[in-house]
């Protein structure tokens, strides 16, 4: 079956942010079993947003600070639209990307919104029960 116009859309715009992220995170890109990296950030547990934060910080934001106005914002913009997301791409780059720590989707959830804040992207909000 062919694709819609909107289905090859979506796929290549998915794509872009993807490459976005993987500017973002290059520095991690297949990092799961390097030892310079795990020794670098010590061990981190994906679901302390305190450690996630702090790797952030290490390897993270300081190519970001380094790459042009215009990425970061396409980059604010990729993780824009993934917060109003289902948060499934973001779980899937996730994975595919072999960072050095969180392995499984409930690691992938926890890790956005880290990094959604540490790069100034409003999250939408998520009402409360009680």
């Amino acid at each position: 079956m062919r694709k819609t116009a909107n289905q090859r859309l979506a796929e290549r715009e998915a794509r872009a942010r993807s490459e976005l992220l993987d500017s973002l995170f290059d520095a991690w890109i297949g990092g799961a079993d390097n030892a310079a990296t795990l020794a670098r950030l010590g061990a981190v547990d994906a679901r302390d947003a305190t450690a996630v934060a702090q790797a952030l910080r290490v390897d993270i934001l300081p190519a970001f600070a380094e790459v042009t106005r215009e990425t970061r914002t396409r980059i604010r913009a990729a993780m824009t639209v993934l917060a109003h997301g289902d948060g499934e791409e973001f779980r899937a780059y996730w994975l595919d990307l072999r960072a050095p720590f969180g392995r499984v989707e409930a690691d992938a959830d926890a890790i956005f919104p880290v990094v959604a804040r540490l790069l100034g992207v409003r999250l939408p909000e998520t009402p409360t029960n009680g």
